[in-house]
C-alpha cells in the first residue's frame, strides 16, 4: 500500500472517530457540506483532498476535479490557522498560501482541530469517574507544561537568532537605524538648501557683473 493511501486512511479514520466524540462536529460539517479542500504541507509538498459532507470527512490522495480551496501551509503554522489575526501575517511571511476563500480556511481548521470533547466523561464510562478525573487532570498538566516549554524554546530561539548569530536585527537596532536614516535625510535636505542658496547668490552676482560690464562698454 502506498504511503499516501496509508496516510489518508489514518487521517480519515482518526478525524471521523474524534468527530463522533465531538458535540459540535455535526454543525461544523454542515457549514462545509459539499466542500472540497486541497491541503498540503510545504515540507511534504503533496496534496490531500478533504471531501466534507454532513455525515463524515473523506480523505483522498487523488481527486478528479477542482477543489473549492487550495491550501499550502508550513507545519509550524498549523496551530495558528484558527486565529483570524494570524492569517494575514502567515500569508505575508510565506507560511501560508491560499487559493480560494480565506473563510473556508478558518472553518476547515476549526473542523479538524477545534473539537469540543469531554474526555473525562467518555473515559468515565471505561475506567470509572475517579480514574478518569485523575487521568484528565494529569493530561492537562502535561499539556500545559509542554506548551510552556515550547514557548520558552521559541523565545530562546528568537533571542539566539537576533542576539547571538545576528541573522535578524532586534527592535532597538531597527529603531536606531531608522533614526539614523531620518538624521541623514535632514542633513541632506539642509545641504541641498545651502547649495541652492549659494547657486542663487552666484547667479545674482554673475548677472550684476554682466550688467556692469555692459554699461561700461556703452
Amino acid at each position: 500500500m502506498p504511503l499516501t493511501n496509508l496516510l489518508c486512511g489514518l487521517l480519515e479514520t482518526g478525524v471521523n472517530q474524534l468527530h463522533q466524540l465531538d458535540s459540535s462536529a455535526v454543525i461544523k460539517r454542515k457549514q462545509l457540506n459539499g466542500t472540497i479542500i486541497s491541503a498540503s504541507l510545504k515540507e511534504l509538498n503533496f496534496p490531500l483532498y478533504f471531501v466534507i459532507s454532513d455525515q463524515q470527512v473523506d480523505v483522498l490522495n487523488k481527486f478528479e476535479g477542482q477543489a473549492d480551496c487550495n491550501i499550502r501551509v508550513s507545519f509550524n503554522a498549523l496551530n495558528k490557522l484558527q486565529d483570524n489575526h494570524q492569517l494575514t501575517h502567515l500569508i505575508k511571511t510565506g507560511q501560508l498560501e491560499v487559493d480560494g476563500d480565506i473563510q473556508l480556511v478558518q472553518q476547515f481548521a476549526k473542523l479538524l482541530t477545534d473539537m469540543d470533547i469531554d474526555w473525562e466523561e467518555h473515559l468515565s464510562h471505561k475506567v470509572g469517574d475517579v480514574i478518569a478525573h485523575k487521568l484528565c487532570y494529569h493530561a492537562k498538566k502535561i499539556h500545559q507544561g509542554s506548551l510552556a516549554q515550547f514557548n520558552k524554546v521559541e523565545k530562546q530561539t528568537a533571542l539566539y537568532v537576533t542576539e547571538e548569530i545576528k541573522l535578524a536585527p532586534s527592535g532597538l537596532e531597527v529603531a536606531y537605524f531608522c533614526e539614523q536614516v531620518k538624521t541623514l535625510e535632514t542633513q541632506a535636505d539642509k545641504l541641498l538648501l545651502s547649495l541652492n542658496n549659494k547657486l542663487e547668490q552666484l547667479a545674482v552676482k554673475s548677472n550684476k557683473r554682466l550688467g556692469a560690464n555692459s554699461l561700461a562698454g556703452k
